[in-house]
């Protein structure tokens, strides 16, 4: 897989752009997780005191109406696990590109007056002292 093609979704993003959803996906993680605490919280309460309720008929009854429920806030929460370490990969690959960029010179690869190659962004010539364009 090449580096210049990084998605989110399928979708090209920014920096700036990959930074915010890795925010938004923080924050929903912590939004569903204590969303979702409620939900465990009730069968922890059913194993811990049955007493409380009847049979286990209403427990299972409890389930299967939580259930559409415990599958969307699953999905969500992958969906905001996947975000946050795909926006933090988009994120790092343009602080690498932009950090491991070669400067473009704005003269020709050698001096003028001796022919001695360019190695950088010189001013001067390394070899005859001449001013570089």
């Amino acid at each position: 897989m090449s580096k210049d093609k990084i998605t989110w979704f399928g979708f090209r993003i920014t920096q700036k752009q990959a930074v915010i959803v890795f925010i938004l996906s923080l924050v929903g993680i912590c939004i569903l997780s204590m969303t979702t605490w409620s939900f465990v919280y009730s069968i922890f309460y059913w194993i811990f005191e049955p007493y409380d309720y009847q049979d286990i008929d209403y427990f299972i009854r409890m389930l299967v109406t939580m259930l559409p429920y415990y599958t969307f806030f699953i999905v969500l929460l992958i969906l905001c696990i996947y975000s946050l370490i795909r926006s933090r990969r988009i994120a790092k690959f343009y602080s690498d590109r932009m950090f491991n960029q070669v400067p473009v010179s704005n003269g020709g690869m050698f001096c003028q007056n001796c022919g001695n190659r360019r190695v950088g962004i010189e001013k001067f010539c390394t070899k005859c002292g001449e001013a570089l364009r």
